[in-house]
């Protein structure tokens, strides 16, 4: 589950605009990660277990969670762009 969170929000993130903070309820959540597991409560539990790990590699994600879901904001992506010089 951390990796397709960390995947979803690597590519989801930078798109955000700064203005527009992004409300997302835990239903939709659960719906996208929560294959396999039938109780709300377990998939929150597990979900926020998974979403800490991916922070500790992703620090300037910015992401609130509360009781309706979380809201996502606009945050650099985790990989800084580089430049390459093609001969």
């Amino acid at each position: 589950m951390a990796l397709d969170i960390y995947a979803w929000l690597a590519q989801r993130l930078h798109r955000i605009p700064r203005e527009q903070p992004q409300p997302i309820i835990w239903v939709a959540i659960k719906d996208q990660f929560g294959a396999g597991l039938s109780q709300m409560n377990n998939f929150k539990r597990k979900f926020r277990i998974a979403l800490g790990q991916v922070l500790a590699f992703y620090p300037a994600g910015k992401i609130e969670a509360d009781g309706r879901g979380l809201t996502l904001y606009s945050s650099p992506p985790p990989v800084k762009k580089r430049m390459l010089l093609v001969h």
